[in-house]
Order: structure tokens, then sequence, then C-alpha cells
């Protein structure tokens, strides 16, 4: 999986590396339904999970870039499938 490095702009989180995939399908997914579908939470955590594609600090730093696009409403799962990916 590609994994770009991100500039840290000012008053901006920094970010080691985010992973370009699913951080366009974060965008995708809040361009069509305005949050981020509970796919994109299960597909990321097993890919650092499961799977071991993604490493735990590049699959956090992806949780923390696409956090804009998470509504009040999905923060609890946010806050879950984070908590599953920093405990790797």
């Amino acid at each position: 999986m590609k994994v770009n490095p991100v500039n840290n702009p000012i008053n901006q989180p920094a970010f080691q590396k985010v992973n370009q995939k699913y951080l366009k399908w974060a965008q995708d997914d809040y361009a069509a339904i305005k949050n981020i579908d509970t796919a994109w939470y299960e597909s990321l955590r097993d890919d650092v999970t499961l799977f071991k594609d993604i490493s735990v600090q590049d699959g956090i730093d992806t949780m923390k870039a696409v956090r804009k696009y998470v509504t009040d409403a999905s923060m609890k799962a946010y806050n879950h499938v984070m908590e599953c990916i920093k405990r790797g």
C-alpha cells in the first residue's frame, strides 16, 4: 500500500505517514454521506491489527488525518477503532 509523508501546516496535528488509500476513501465517504462508513473502520482496523499491512503508527496517523470527517454521532466508533489500532 502506498504511504506518503504529510507536510505539517501550522495548527495541524503532526502526522508521520498517512495511508493514501484510506485518506481518499474517507474523503469520498464524506462527500457522499457526510461521515465515514463503518466498512472503512473495519478495513483499516483489519489491515493494521490482523493483516499487518499497515504499521500501528501509520494507522494512528491515518485515523488522526481523517478525524475531520467524523461526525459527533460516530465518535464512539472512531475512538473504539483508534484504541484497537493503538493496541496493535
